[in-house]
């Protein structure tokens, strides 16, 4: 329980302030409720909310606020890309198959045509120097696997929203099953694909780490969506551009 104190005066309050204590925790409003949640120290400069042993970050990697849809990965490049940013004019990001990184330069490559994470090599999950998430943030920050998202989803009640905390902004807000004072906000930023950002404000795309074996031109993403406010994975191209969102554990 915490206890609010008025002091009339500032050397009335001065007078006691060494012998306060300050309550560790941290006020958020989601659609004119409040939620009070254990304040914990950031790990290595970025605010986190553990749910299932996993402490998940509250913002994507390239994001300023919760609510910013942060940077763009193609899966497997640690070089990220703002919505401003992503485009097919000159100076753009347009993320296709050509541009990718891993890919053999062709417009398609198909399985055969990936440099990295095939058939050859049989690496299933990113390598540290491939993780965008530990290039950007450092310390034992990481993008997720595909089952550690799967554990989010099953640790957290869903729903969407339209105008999260007054900002104007739509996406997903998962309340931790048993403590509903752990709040994790996904912004719906979608993804980029040949120059543009499809359904920008009705789908969150989140990498994980995970490929997917049996077509390795894909990787496993997990996506909600307004009309369907759960996480579902999908596969999606690895030359999209997808947002993140990093873990520690």
């Amino acid at each position: 329980m915490i206890w609010l104190t008025k002091h009339e005066t500032e050397a009335a309050y001065n007078a006691v302030k060494d012998s306060l204590e300050t309550p560790q925790v941290a006020l958020t409003l989601d659609d004119m409720k409040i939620h009070l949640q254990p304040y914990v120290d950031p790990y290595n400069g970025h605010d986190f909310v553990e749910i299932g042993g996993l402490k998940w970050a509250t913002m994507n990697v390239g994001a300023e606020n919760i609510t910013d849809y942060g940077m763009y990965f193609q899966w497997g490049d640690i070089q990220g890309y703002t919505a401003s940013q992503v485009g097919s004019t000159s100076g753009k990001k347009p993320f296709k198959w050509d541009d990718y990184k891993y890919g053999n330069g062709s417009t398609s490559p198909g399985a055969t045509g990936m440099t990295k994470y095939n058939a050859t090599d049989e690496l299933t999950t990113l390598d540290e120097s491939d993780d965008a998430v530990r290039s950007a943030w450092g310390g034992k920050w990481r993008m997720p696997t595909k089952d550690e998202f799967v554990a989010l989803g099953a640790a957290v009640n869903t729903a969407w929203t339209n105008d999260y905390q007054g900002s104007g902004i739509r996406g997903l807000v998962c309340t931790d099953k048993n403590d509903s004072s752990k709040v994790l906000f996904f912004p719906a930023g979608s993804k980029a694909w040949y120059g543009t950002l499809d359904n920008l404000g009705n789908y969150c795309y989140y990498w994980s780490k995970s490929l997917i074996t049996n077509n390795m031109t894909n990787a496993y993403t997990f996506y909600t969506t307004s009309s369907s406010p759960n996480w579902q994975w999908t596969a999606v191209g690895r030359a999209n551009g997808c947002t993140l969102r990093g873990v520690v554990g």
